[in-house]
């Protein structure tokens, strides 16, 4: 019997969902990639803007995990109605043209501002999903800087007060795997603020002028950039990323980081990794994030498959 294989139809509905749209502002929601406080590169942001038609476009796998997020978000929304919490504004648009800055946040909740409640302040609220290792490691807004998608997080909501004219966000975390829910408060950082708005002057006079900014040192940082093949034409940075979402994948990787087994365990338990590894590479090659680990092998000379573990940090 031939059985069918229910998940390529899946994954050829979600290659029609991968579009380039045109950019001709700086979005909120990704100008954090470009602030140099928050690591980022400024010439990504350029790029963003005036070649955005050459972005590399996700893999269909990847946009399964966007869609997920959206619909964690849609359901953590819908509990919110259930438990009477009202959200206002939500999905509400934001432009700020002095500083070319667009954006929409999840929503709004109505806060006292005063002891007599005469008055409400509407706090922007942004909600996000996380596979459990994230989620574990995330407690508060500083914790947003250990890795580089949730330092983009950071300038978003900082944007999102400014534009609002608020001192005050809220961020509400879903871990994917068990649905717990972690609510951070966040007050506005005005040195922070303030480099979010620099990198948008920054990248808006270099687009006025038609130049670029200098590129950053760590090469490193390049290889997980959609814009790689523009800025660097012709360097082999070896097999595009995969971002995976695998709990047990993950918890294999965690549990040899932290080498709770003894080590005839933890052998066995690298070995399993291995072969994990090694069945998801593509080419005989991986470069894999797993939850906070990248994994990366390369098939040898000799035909062995040498893997090798990193935290995302």
């Amino acid at each position: 019997m031939n059985m069918p294989d229910l998940i390529a139809p899946i994954l050829e509905q979600k290659k029609t969902k991968i579009k380039r749209y045109p950019c001709y502002v700086n979005r909120a929601s990704g100008l954090g990639y470009a602030v140099p406080m928050l690591d980022g590169c400024l010439r990504r942001g350029v790029y963003e803007r005036t070649h955005w038609a050459e972005k590399e476009p996700v893999t269909p796998e990847l946009q399964l995990i966007f869609d997920e997020g959206n619909n964690q978000e849609q359901a953590i929304l819908k509990d919110f109605l259930a438990a009477g919490v009202q959200l206002i504004e939500q999905q509400q648009a934001f432009e700020w043209k002095q500083y070319q800055i667009s954006g929409h946040v999840d929503g709004k909740v109505l806060v006292d501002d005063d002891p007599d409640g005469v008055s409400n302040m509407a706090v922007p609220v942004e909600i996000k999903s996380m596979s459990p290792n994230i989620f574990n490691r995330v407690h508060t807004f500083e914790d947003f800087k250990k890795f580089t998608w949730t330092r983009s997080y950071m300038c978003q909501i900082m944007l999102y007060m400014l534009m609002s004219d608020i001192d005050q966000g809220i961020f509400i975390l879903k871990n994917k795997s068990n649905g717990m829910l972690r609510q951070i408060n966040v007050e506005l950082d005005y040195e922070l603020a303030e480099a979010c708005i620099q990198a948008a002057e920054k990248i808006n006079q270099h687009i006025q002028e038609s130049t670029l900014p200098d590129r950053i040192d760590d090469r490193t940082k390049c290889k997980d950039c959609p814009f790689k093949h523009v800025c660097l034409p012709g360097i082999d940075f070896g097999a595009p990323i995969q971002i995976a979402d695998d709990p047990d994948f993950e918890r294999k990787v965690k549990q040899y980081i932290e080498g709770k087994d003894a080590a005839k365990a933890n052998d066995k338990l690298w070995d399993v990794i291995k072969e994990m590894a090694k069945a998801t590479a593509k080419d005989g090659e991986l470069n894999l994030v797993v939850g906070g680990f990248r994994i990366s092998g390369k098939t040898d000379t000799k035909g062995s498959f040498r893997t090798k573990i990193e935290e995302v940090e």
